[in-house]
């Protein structure tokens, strides 16, 4: 068994115990059973599900290996000892991908649903997604090229529908199924062809695009620029107009479950825990 089928496979137990929790939970309160008792089964299923998101994030392979584990604490390295110089100009493409991921990532990775002028629907994964204003609500989408200079389908379908035409950007909840459409809608496909095919997850029927049934949201967005970058990049820039955003009733803004965000170029994971430390800033 290598460590992909370990590590799916303790996952897939604790996201078990975390189900059953929340089933023993919610039939203790229905109960009025003791608050104390139920208290100690809320603080059990944070653990577990913390513990399943370290575990599918990668984090802790090392404790899945054949073995004696030992444990490496992190160095804390700061700018005021010895120090490097990197210029970006002297490296390969690979190495600014790597010291660029590294240093501004974690971000979410979203899937991106539009429409080809010939009726195909298109999903393709996206993590150069940015809010770039809240008043009016704009994003931005970083839209590159492949290595033989074509553009991808998400840009063509934007330029062949226009300014105003619609896109939805799905946001996904931080479990393997997600994992694994961002895997399988990554691959190339005939331009008859759709990804839709290929997710987990249901296409249900909106009064615009369709939704991904299997995502945690969906933000309905109309196109209102296309921009190239400068500095003789190959990408393009649209920016996108948030006009309405789709959740379950369960929850809002400030109580938002895991998203799958990129930890790095080639790692997908969960966003930070409720076990984390935070810091509110006063403004």
């Amino acid at each position: 068994m290598d460590i992909s089928q370990r590590r799916e496979v303790v996952s897939r137990f604790l996201r078990r115990c975390v189900t059953y929790a929340d089933a023993s939970i919610e039939r203790k309160k229905s109960r009025g059973g003791d608050e104390k008792d139920i208290s100690n089964w809320e603080n059990y299923r944070q653990f577990t599900s913390f513990s399943a998101s370290e575990v599918e994030s990668g984090e802790l392979d090392t404790w899945l290996e054949d073995g004696k584990y030992e444990s490496e604490p992190d160095a804390y390295l700061s700018l005021d000892g010895e120090t490097k110089v990197s210029k970006l100009s002297e490296l390969s493409h690979e190495q600014r991908r790597n010291w660029l991921a590294s240093l501004m990532m974690p971000r979410p990775v979203s899937l991106i649903g539009t429409v080809s002028s010939e009726g195909i629907q298109n999903l393709a994964p996206m993590s150069s997604i940015g809010v770039v204003s809240n008043t009016p609500p704009l994003i931005t989408v970083s839209l590159s090229k492949s290595r033989n200079g074509q553009e991808r389908d998400t840009l063509v379908n934007f330029r062949s529908s226009g300014v105003g035409s619609s896109c939805m950007v799905f946001i996904l909840p931080a479990d393997l199924d997600s994992a694994k459409n961002i895997q399988k809608t990554s691959t190339k496909l005939p331009i008859d062809e759709s990804e839709w095919e290929l997710v987990s997850g249901s296409m249900l029927s909106s009064d615009d695009l369709p939704i991904l049934s299997s995502a945690m949201a969906a933000m309905q967005c109309k196109l209102v620029e296309i921009h190239p970058l400068p500095e003789g990049s190959s990408a393009s820039l649209a920016i996108l107009r948030v006009e309405s955003i789709l959740t379950s009733a369960k929850i809002n803004s400030s109580n938002m479950p895991q998203k799958l965000m990129q930890i790095n170029f080639n790692k997908l994971g969960p966003s930070s825990s409720k076990n984390d430390w935070d810091f509110e800033v006063s403004y």
